[in-house]
């Protein structure tokens, strides 16, 4: 704090920044409670436009949550979610680095992929371009880091190389994925990689992000 205030120029500075988080501050809480639409309707929150329009969030968090997921088997993702979260708590525990845990991950992955898809046990079938929200953002970037990871290895490794076309390789890689939003890898495995493929030639939508997702974690 002391380091703020040592010199007259920056006891002027800090003053003016600290006066500016305040006005920040104040506005935000406004925006955010004071001014806020809290019920109603879209219409409700033009007729006020001064604050935020939680109505809008109250009506559409389970689209907002779970995409175009079936309404009535929002359950499944719900607890898809809690199974891999649990997971994640688990490789937490270092007395559970054994056997155990690779039976517990393939256990719950597979537990994940009976109720996300469906289609056995009585569950409704549910395909993948159906699947959205927050429950399709968790497994991106839990099997994105997971499979990251020995390609960030091999990237790092050639990075070092001693062989001048390894290493200029995997530094235009990096450098090139890296220096790029994450939003822009995602729109061209979703839209823009499908133009390049042969007429009759799919690949799955969600596989299409996840490679992405991928490539772009290793980076």
């Amino acid at each position: 704090m002391r380091r703020l205030f040592n010199t007259p120029l920056n006891a002027v500075i800090s003053t003016l920044l600290l006066a500016l988080l305040l006005l920040a501050g104040v506005r935000f809480v406004e925006w955010a409670l004071v001014h806020a639409v809290w019920t109603g309707t879209p219409a409700d929150c033009r007729a006020v436009a001064e604050g935020a329009c939680w109505a809008f969030v109250h009506e559409k968090y389970r689209l907002i949550l779970f995409g175009r997921y079936p309404y009535a088997e929002h359950w499944r993702p719900l607890v898809a979610m809690g199974v891999l979260v649990a997971l994640l708590l688990a490789s937490t525990r270092n007395r559970l680095w054994n056997w155990r845990l690779g039976v517990l991950w393939t256990g719950g992955l597979l537990a994940v992929g009976v109720l996300m898809w469906g289609g056995v046990l009585g569950l409704t079938f549910v395909p993948t371009p159906r699947w959205g929200g927050l429950p399709l953002t968790l497994m991106l970037a839990v099997f994105g880091i997971f499979g990251a990871m020995p390609l960030a290895l091999l990237l790092a490794l050639g990075r070092r190389s001693t062989m001048p076309m390894i290493r200029a390789l995997c530094v235009a890689y990096i450098e090139l994925i890296r220096g790029v939003p994450l939003i822009s890898v995602l729109f061209m495995a979703s839209v823009m990689f499908p133009l390049f493929l042969p007429q009759g030639v799919e690949v799955n939508q969600l596989l299409r992000a996840q490679i992405g997702f991928l490539m772009f974690t290793a980076a």
